[in-house]
């Protein structure tokens, strides 16, 4: 189900799966099992919708309060109970980070592993599973290490566009070009904190696997575990070094920007030094006094023009060779 993050359905929820319930057998060999075929003894796979859950989980071994926890899904997370462990994802969308999100829950004990959704989302990664693992040994700990990696599986690449994108910013900015530099800037660096976020709850809840507090896992393939909590952990650190990568260039943009202010006020200075001496020149010929030199003359006001004009041309002349104009 692909939800906003007010947990509006998008437009893309019509598109639901067919009501019955999908079983896999995750020992052994990798496969899709009937429900007269489900082993009993050998651990399982199951994908149902919510509906399905409600009427199986006590038949799949699971408490009957099980299922009040996926009411609110507002992150990644895995929660150990005393019969089973609940978890959640809510993966952003890709291609639209701040609108949509992918939410699905799973559960699992030490018989089965059990994958909610409600949309189509879960049962494409198992198919995608099922053939990328049908000719070797499969196990509950690869089967869950397939499928939650499918949701990072493409992230080196976006984590590159972003990077990309960002040297492009950067040559922007050092271009003097930076117009639109700042929305740009702002919704990169709020897209990779939403990623950040993401990756961050992933490993966390890695790691709650990794601890095997039920025992539900081979001790000897928990190395499947603590390799995805690796890949979400280094996937948070590059979006978390993008994000302040996005504060220098947001440094570089100020920095910018006052180095133009300071670029104004200097030229502002300069026309004022430039014409300080003729306010000066008025003033005195603006007094009321009679015995003013060339006041009476008719080459006066030439003359004052004349005087003028070279005190401008003198300060021109001396402001550009000390480049400051």
């Amino acid at each position: 189900r692909k939800l906003s993050s007010a947990h509006t359905v998008s437009k893309q929820t019509k598109y639901t799966r067919e009501t019955h319930i999908m079983y896999y057998q995750i020992t052994g060999e990798l496969k899709r099992l009937k429900k007269d075929q489900i082993p009993q003894n050998d651990f399982f796979a199951a994908l149902l919708t919510p509906q399905e859950w409600e009427e199986q989980k006590e038949a799949l071994g699971y408490p009957k309060q099980a299922g009040q926890e996926y009411t609110k899904i507002h992150s990644c997370k895995a929660e150990v109970y005393s019969k089973y462990i609940f978890g959640a994802i809510l993966c952003p969308d890709k291609e639209h980070l701040l609108k949509y999100a992918y939410e699905l829950v799973y559960y699992m004990n030490e018989k089965s592993i059990v994958i909610i959704d409600d949309g189509t989302l879960a049962s494409r990664i198992l198919c995608r599973i099922v053939q990328k693992y049908q000719h070797q040994e499969i196990t509950p700990e690869l089967f869950l290490y397939g499928f939650l990696q499918w949701f990072i599986k493409d992230d080196i690449q976006l984590l590159e566009t972003f990077e990309k994108k960002l040297f492009s910013l950067e040559e922007t900015a050092l271009s003097g070009k930076i117009h639109n530099l700042m929305p740009d800037l702002l919704l990169c660096r709020r897209e990779l904190t939403r990623l950040s976020c993401y990756y961050q709850q992933l490993e966390d809840m890695a790691r709650e696997l990794e601890e095997n507090e039920k025992g539900y896992f081979d001790e000897k393939r928990l190395n499947y575990i603590h390799l995805l909590g690796d890949r979400a952990g280094r996937l948070f650190d590059s979006a978390r070094q993008l994000t302040e990568y996005c504060q220098t260039l947001r440094e570089v943009y100020q920095a910018e920007i006052d180095h133009r202010q300071n670029r104004h006020m200097q030229f502002l200075t300069v026309i004022t030094s430039i014409f300080f001496p003729l306010t000066l020149i008025t003033g005195w010929y603006g007094m009321n006094f009679t015995n003013i030199p060339e006041i009476h003359s008719p080459w006066g006001y030439l003359i004052i023009i004349l005087v003028s004009l070279s005190i401008i041309a003198g300060e021109v002349i001396y402001f550009k060779k000390k480049k400051i104009l």
